[in-house]
């Protein structure tokens, strides 16, 4: 057999002499180590370098699939003969062989039936594009579910196990694919995930009981700063982050007088560790939280401090995620 011969293995084609940076698995390679970039950047909120990665992602796992069905494909119709020559496996080019663009390579899968017209998709090119070139700000905040969808299509259509592609993010892509949750609800539990992905990475490297340990030593605290302005009451309390189960701290706000009270609201939730944070009674029900009881203890003790009796029931006037005029 001709040492340039092409062979096939059901749907995919191998084309020995052709260049390992063009093969299937290298491609898929590439396209799981910027994935993993752009969804460690989509951690740190760094939105320019998700649109970037994300977009070389999409070029790597668009070009796998390409490949897999026949080298040519990936082919510039404007190219050189011996680009032809060296995909096809005939006679290895000497020179650089220069493949098609993102934007083609997802053309061609349409046209295949592969992907289908998404409009997000097309942005996280364009926008990948731009990065590439100039500052584009935080346009790529949303992109992530046509990342998501995208990677999923064509990892279906290689026959690759997603949970192994995405590894640590697995969850993160179920939550984005997760069509059962409100749009709220998903980017509740999204942030949750993320803030949990941030503080893993803060123990990574460490120890295995470092994170054990340093739980423990965050049980049973408490915090509580007072300031008041003409009867106005801010509150800082503490309870259980849903994403690291370190100790956040609780915003509450409200009125006391010695005769009466206007209630108190939770009005936000910010851990320290994890960098979470919530706001308003929507975002705590979405990411399971019941801080209506959770705080009960600290009002009542507030209220007797500054009336100078115990007064249970003001516990009962706290409010969740309501907004004050001031």
């Amino acid at each position: 057999m001709n040492h340039n011969q092409s062979y096939a293995h059901g749907s995919c084609i191998t084309v020995r002499g052709m260049d390992d940076t063009l093969s299937v698995e290298n491609l898929l390679a590439g396209a799981r180590r910027f994935a993993h970039l752009a969804m460690a950047a989509h951690d740190r909120s760094d939105h320019e370098l998700f649109a970037l990665h994300g977009g070389v992602a999409v070029e790597r796992l668009a070009k796998a699939a390409l490949a897999a069905k026949n080298p040519a494909l990936l082919l510039e119709m404007r190219g050189k003969v011996d680009a032809l020559f060296h995909l096809t496996g005939v006679k290895p080019s000497e020179s650089r062989v220069h493949t098609v663009g993102a934007g083609e390579a997802i053309a061609r899968l349409r046209k295949l039936d592969v992907l289908l017209s998404d409009e997000g998709l097309d942005d996280l090119i364009e926008l990948r594009n731009g990065v590439a070139h100039s500052t584009q700000g935080d346009e790529g905040r949303e992109l992530l579910p046509a990342l998501v969808r995208t990677a999923e299509a064509l990892l279906i259509d290689l026959g690759k196990d997603e949970n192994a592609f995405w590894e640590r993010w697995a969850e993160t892509i179920r939550l984005a694919l997760d069509e059962a949750r409100t749009d709220l609800e998903r980017d509740v539990q999204l942030r949750v995930q993320k803030a949990r992905n941030v503080f893993q990475d803060r123990f990574e490297g460490l120890p295995d009981d470092a994170l054990k340990r340093f739980q423990e030593t965050q049980r049973n605290t408490f915090a509580m700063a007072l300031m008041t302005e003409e009867k106005h009451l801010l509150v800082e309390a503490i309870t259980t982050c849903p994403a690291c189960d370190g100790q956040a701290k609780v915003l509450m706000n409200g009125r006391h007088s010695a005769n009466n009270s206007g209630g108190y609201t939770v009005n936000g939730l910010l851990c320290p560790m994890c960098h979470l944070t919530l706001t308003g009674a929507e975002e705590f029900s979405a990411a399971g939280l019941n801080l209506g009881h959770v705080n009960n203890d600290v009002v009542s003790e507030i209220v007797r401090m500054l009336s100078g009796k115990s007064v249970v029931s003001e516990a009962e006037n706290l409010r969740l995620g309501e907004t004050r005029p001031g």
